[in-house]
């Protein structure tokens, strides 16, 4: 995070859509709390409603949501929830997206025929806000993380090196993200 991640108010919000276990939030909690003079106001908010985070893990999402109570960071909700962020837009905005999404090209789901043999069915995102169709999870990632964002949010996001170099919907990912954004890659 950068130096001058806390706005005026002190009430900038954090999601991770694929947030596992929780380790960004945990270390952006840590961060805000060692490099910052907060004042009371400022550290409820960051304990009750700075936080938003989805996994598709069950269990994933229980074992976060219990790490982030472990570590102070609590509410009368959970603010993790079970479901593929990839679906649809949220219609929530966010100052700042961290993520590591998951790695794999392909986006599929494992379905059971008639004869009970296991297949794998391909999930391509169709969203209106996406800039180009794919089945390529990290270039849907890309995407959902550019509508995650408020105006002048900021993110990061880990991704493979080929995802920076990949053709078609790669392609026009990239270019709409550079022409759209103040990006920089690490």
């Amino acid at each position: 995070m950068s130096e001058d991640y806390l706005s005026d108010d002190g009430e900038d919000r954090i999601c991770d859509p694929a947030c596992g276990t929780g380790g960004f939030f945990l270390i952006a909690h840590r961060y805000l709390h060692t490099h910052y003079r907060l004042d009371k106001a400022q550290k409820k908010f960051i304990k009750h409603q700075a936080f938003k985070g989805t996994d598709v893990a069950d269990g994933v999402v229980r074992l976060c949501a219990m790490n982030l109570y472990l570590h102070g960071i609590s509410s009368d909700e959970s603010p993790i929830e079970t479901k593929d962020s990839l679906m649809s837009d949220p219609g929530d905005r966010f100052e700042m997206v961290l993520t590591n999404p998951p790695f794999g090209k392909k986006s599929s789901v494992t379905i059971f025929n008639q004869e009970g043999k296991a297949q794998k069915e391909q999930i391509v995102y169709q969203r209106d806000d996406f800039w180009a169709t794919s089945s390529n999870k990290q270039l849907n990632f890309l995407q959902h993380v550019r509508t995650l964002l408020k105006i002048h949010g900021k993110a990061a996001i880990v991704v493979p090196d080929n995802v920076l170099f990949e053709g078609g919907a790669g392609e026009t990912i990239r270019r709409k993200l550079l022409e759209a954004t103040d990006c920089r890659v690490c």
